[in-house]
């Protein structure tokens, strides 16, 4: 299994970044738990099927699909060699693109164009065309987002700013210090929020501050329970209270086990 990134460069303010996955042989069958990292994602799987498993039900899919905010992790299995490019989107972008509702999609993989049949027939003759050619695949895929017109108004520029201010904190905040920053009401602010992006905004910061704890341990910089102090955990149970939550598996039971896939993205 190889995970080779592309550089966003003129569009990183709407992509977060470009990817290539490709299975051999070798490495299947392959089943890895993916962990939400904030971000919605737009996919295309070549000739072969992925499935995901999410609370138990099984998703298959192939072509060109778009996986909305999840807010717990789910299972990602493959079973012909084959290989899929995508790009991660910023937690705004897709709304940006497409004027949807991003929470629609919440916790699911669907097919583009049953999301957004506009935007899957702009993109979908681009993955065809160029799947043998990543390099051009990719410049041919920051021209076309630069020209589609972006929703951008005075709303959606300050959940940005809000979502800018929740990564300088590591997620080490509440809904209630947001409100500080704009004159929405919680409500509102919840509405609007989960709309653009997807997720309340509570459920945002929770994950985020979880994703930040999890890229540093994968990085082997720091140890766990400095960690779960560092990321204002109250103690050990609290802390394992949100493993089993997103993980859906003890810290007991994951750590001693080997997580090559879910290493490599964390600690991109």
């Amino acid at each position: 299994m190889t995970l080779k990134y592309y550089k966003t460069d003129r569009v990183s303010s709407l992509v977060e970044e470009f990817f290539h996955l490709t299975f051999d042989d070798s490495d299947l069958p392959f089943e890895s738990t993916v962990l939400p990292v904030c971000y919605t994602a737009i996919t295309f799987i070549f000739k072969n099927q992925h499935r995901f498993i999410y609370k138990k039900k099984e998703t298959e899919l192939s072509g060109l699909i778009v996986t909305g905010q999840f807010y717990e992790s789910f299972q990602f299995l493959v079973e012909e060699k084959g290989h899929s490019f995508g790009m991660m989107l910023h937690p705004t972008t897709l709304y940006k693109l497409t004027k949807l509702d991003a929470s629609k999609i919440k916790n699911k993989h669907v097919p583009l164009d049953l999301f957004s049949k506009e935007l899957n027939d702009l993109l979908s003759p681009i993955f065809i065309e160029h799947e043998d050619n990543i390099p051009k695949l990719v410049q041919n895929l920051k021209l076309a987002i630069l020209k589609l017109p972006s929703k951008k108004d005075s709303i959606v520029n300050k959940i940005d700013k809000l979502i800018d201010h929740i990564h300088s904190k590591e997620g080490m905040l509440n809904t209630y210090d947001l409100l500080a920053y704009v004159e929405y009401s919680q409500k509102t602010l919840e509405n609007h929020f989960k709309k653009i992006v997807g997720l309340t905004p509570g459920k945002y910061i929770r994950l985020y501050r979880f994703v930040k704890l999890m890229r540093k341990y994968e990085s082997n910089t720091i140890e766990l329970k400095d960690l779960i102090h560092m990321y204002n955990y109250y103690d050990h149970s609290h802390f394992t209270r949100d493993f089993k939550h997103f993980m859906k598996q003890s810290p007991k039971d994951y750590f001693k086990s080997d997580h090559p896939f879910l290493n490599k993205y964390l600690n991109k």
